[in-house]
């Protein structure tokens, strides 16, 4: 598949240069992090390896911003474009002499996900053929009147321009491109148009351009404030897991998204808040340690605040590409430890309630219960490749085949859906203000017997799951 992708950094964007921050367009941020340097890290995350960016305007700042990030390791070749003024067809000719073969073809001021890249990456081009990305749903284009217009024939681009009248897409800016793309581009300069548009549409009426629909995958074109914040938005709109419950779907995530717009734009690292959300946790704990009905309904409140801000690690990692396999051993962990030191004020705040020993002994013998399953589920981590809880929770899903999917496999799902932390954290809030203290002892005593037996469950029934699959294997292969 290919692995070099150009990027065209080098107009003015006279619409949104230096939005606020006086910075050139390319390094104006969106959630935290500039529009080139986003481009490149979602590239890259997609398998593009190699870059060539073409810069003009304001380009010695542009470069220098890019090569000091330590966040960027991939391989660049700058090339400049003193005729930036001119139309954008210019900085793609300038990129000529550095690629060869196919590449890809991206606009530093275009938003968009890896699976874009990944699919027009996987793309098999005919001889002299080039293709684009397009977006058919022409309802949701903002600023369409700017936007280049795309006239389709079946998989075929007939005409593209921003004055067409009738069109069926618009052009997201991600082009897999053949060398023919410059002969074209030449041709339309040779005939007075030295815009991008005007090389493609050169290729398309031979009928060498494809368009790819981008179907539903996320894409912005930036190009005004509104166009930032609308991208900005969208972005913050993608943040939801997979393994989100209920109440994280409906309630946590809208909190923590908000907490996060502030985040990204500060220094603050996904680990220092998987640290703040642990100790907020421990001070919950020590609320629900002090028994009395003012000091449980503190803990239950600070216990839910820490599930909210536990989704803000992830979601800044996300936004600002600071994610590792450190920090995902950091956030279970820390998790984990927290929930033990949130339980142990359950249960001594219980003791001061009652006095009886009877308490202490049932509540840490369920600590020690939690303490095996957590040390089970790091084991599957650990042989897993991962560090992160979402892959043991994904894990149920993703090894055990559909046709091994049974009555048991329902019930362990079942009893991982109430063992979330944002549906007990809720529930535990609620108990906890309505002065509960004895219902969140006994639901921690007894719960965690099933997170135990969940968790066993789990792992026992992934581990007859291989032996099965491996067994089948080996047989195949002595067939």
């Amino acid at each position: 598949m290919v692995k070099k992708a150009v990027i065209i950094a080098a107009g003015m964007g006279s619409r949104l240069n230096g939005h606020g921050c006086g910075r050139p367009k390319p390094l104006v941020n969106v959630a935290g992090v500039g529009l080139l340097k986003r481009a490149i890290l979602t590239a890259g995350r997609a398998g593009i390896s190699e870059f060539v960016i073409v810069i003009g305007h304001r380009g010695d700042e542009i470069r220098e911003a890019i090569a000091n990030d330590p966040q960027i390791d991939v391989h660049i070749e700058w090339v400049e474009n003193p005729e930036w003024k001119r139309g954008n067809g210019l900085s793609v000719l300038k990129a000529r002499e550095f690629v060869e073969g196919s590449f890809l073809l991206l606009m530093a001021d275009h938003l968009f996900e890896p699976k874009v890249i990944t699919r027009m990456r996987r793309l098999l081009l005919g001889a002299g053929e080039s293709a684009l990305c397009v977006d058919t749903r022409l309802e949701r284009i903002e600023d369409l009147e700017d936007a280049t217009k795309v006239v389709l024939e079946g998989d075929r681009i007939r005409k593209i321009g921003k004055a067409l009248n009738r069109y069926d897409a618009v052009d997201t800016g991600i082009f897999l491109c053949c060398p023919a793309l410059f002969e074209g581009l030449e041709l339309a300069v040779a005939g007075g148009d030295d815009t991008l548009s005007g090389g493609v549409g050169i290729i398309a009426s031979r009928g060498n351009m494809r368009a790819v629909d981008i179907d539903g995958l996320f894409w912005q074109d930036v190009d005004t404030p509104e166009a930032l914040r609308q991208g900005e938005t969208a972005l913050f709109a993608r943040l939801g897991k997979p393994t989100d419950g209920i109440v994280s779907r409906h309630f946590n995530r809208k909190v923590s998204s908000w907490i996060s717009r502030f985040l990204v734009k500060t220094p603050v690292t996904p680990n220092q808040v998987s640290i703040a959300a642990m100790m907020v946790t421990f001070l919950a704990g020590w609320a629900m340690a002090e028994g009395s009905h003012l000091y449980v309904a503190l803990g239950g409140l600070l216990f839910q605040f820490a599930s909210i801000v536990d989704g803000c690690d992830g979601e800044i990692a996300t936004l600002k590409f600071a994610g590792s396999r450190f920090g995902e051993w950091l956030d279970t962990v820390a998790d984990n430890v927290s929930y033990l030191g949130f339980f142990s004020g359950v249960i001594y705040g219980m003791y001061k309630l009652t006095a009886q020993p009877v308490v202490v002994a049932l509540g840490f013998s369920a600590l020690a219960l939690n303490v095996l399953a957590v040390l089970l589920i790091c084991v599957y981590l650990k042989h897993s490749g991962s560090g992160s809880i979402v892959s043991f929770n994904m894990g149920f899903s993703s090894e055990v085949p559909e046709g091994r999917r049974g009555l048991l496999h329902r019930i362990y799902c079942g009893l991982k859906f109430a063992c979330r932390r944002d549906f007990f954290a809720a529930l535990f809030c609620v108990l906890a203000i309505l002065n509960c203290l004895e219902a969140i002892y006994w639901i921690f005593v007894l719960g965690s017997g099933l997170v135990v037996s969940a968790v066993f469950g789990f792992i026992g029934h992934i581990m007859r799951t291989r032996s099965a699959e491996a067994e089948k294997l080996v047989s195949g292969k002595a067939d």
